[in-house]
């Protein structure tokens, strides 16, 4: 299924990657951080068409931020940067890594939309 695509667009955060395909997000836990917050964890598949929310924070130049994806059945993590460390839904970012994710965040908010 992946094999045959390529991602429109694909980010590297601080504990996983995300990769957005036309119709779903792919996230990954590749590295040391993503392997200490979420170990072994397989990579998720999000369909674009199941997303009922986005939580975003922007990083600052002395905290992370992060992007939440939030749909019917998933558990939606209330507690800010702390919870999100370990939430299989979410990815952190760098202030630096901080562009890439606006722009998903922009990509997507048109996109659901459109579903």
């Amino acid at each position: 299924m992946m094999e045959s695509q390529k991602p429109r667009l694909s980010l590297k955060g601080s504990n996983g990657q995300i990769e957005l395909y036309e119709h779903f997000l792919l996230i990954t836990r590749k590295g040391l951080t993503g392997f200490l917050t979420h170990g072994f964890d397989g990579a998720k598949i999000i369909f674009l068409k199941a997303l009922t929310g986005i939580q975003f924070k922007s990083a600052g130049k002395a905290t992370k931020g992060y992007i939440q994806f939030v749909f019917q059945g998933s558990q939606e993590s209330k507690g800010g940067l702390k919870a999100a460390v370990s939430d299989e839904n979410t990815v952190l970012f760098t202030e630096k890594e901080a562009t890439l994710f606006t722009q998903l965040l922009d990509i997507l908010l048109k996109e659901v939309g459109k579903t």
